[in-house]
């Protein structure tokens, strides 16, 4: 969050553990579309068909995951006392059966919720989880999780991380940021102008992003 935003407003931030403002969605009700199709990245959060081939459990969705793609993190519905939007969080794929991500200060732990590696159960009773290709491919991987160790202990600190050496701390949307460039990759979240900040959910408005499955709880 910039330094220039009020303190309650950065207080609670960091008490909910979230890191990014309204996205305008307030609910998620994903239906099944005819199999074989691909999605629309930009629209699927307003659309919410997907391909029935795509649409899994939460579960399924994390296994399918490839080592490499960022995945979102969403709830069924808006909440006021979560003011950063349906998808308030971002993580991504390292191994299989682990994620690397920046939780938040109190969601990772009292006053541990930096850049750290964690087991993919530990997003297994989330609502919805969004698994995107980012364009991180196999060859890239060994950057990627030298800068996960690199960057493993840093501090959390919402809107951290814009410099290219991000020592100050990071927010969840950054901190996959940071990866995206040690793979040799643009950002794979743009800055929203309105707030100036990284907004997970804002990932699908990348061009060339693809939507590889989208994972609901208690389906299957």
């Amino acid at each position: 969050m910039p330094r220039r935003l009020c303190l309650p407003a950065l207080l609670l931030s960091l008490i909910l553990g979230g890191c990014a403002p309204p996205g305008g969605v307030r609910e998620l009700t994903f239906r099944a579309g005819p199999a074989g199709g691909e999605v629309s990245a930009a629209r699927l959060l307003t659309d919410q068909v997907v391909p029935a081939d795509r649409l899994l459990s939460v579960t399924q969705a994390l296994d399918r995951a490839p080592e490499g793609s960022l995945i979102l993190v969403c709830g069924r519905r808006w909440r006021a006392a979560s003011p950063w939007g349906v998808c308030p969080h971002v993580s991504r794929k390292v191994a299989p059966g682990l994620l690397t991500e920046a939780p938040g200060l109190f969601a990772g732990g009292l006053l541990n919720g930096g850049p750290q590696t964690v087991p993919q159960t530990r997003l297994a009773s989330r609502d919805v989880v969004i698994v995107l290709d980012v364009g991180v491919r196999p060859e890239a991987m060994p950057a990627l999780r030298a800068a996960v160790t690199r960057l493993g202990g840093l501090a959390y600190r919402v809107g951290g991380g814009d410099d290219p050496d991000p020592r100050d701390g990071l927010d969840c949307s950054t901190y996959q940021n940071a990866l995206q460039r040690a793979a040799g990759l643009p950002n794979a979240i743009p800055k929203h102008g309105a707030w100036d900040l990284y907004l997970p959910q804002d990932a699908l408005t990348v061009p060339g992003v693809r939507v590889l499955w989208v994972g609901v709880r208690n389906r299957g």
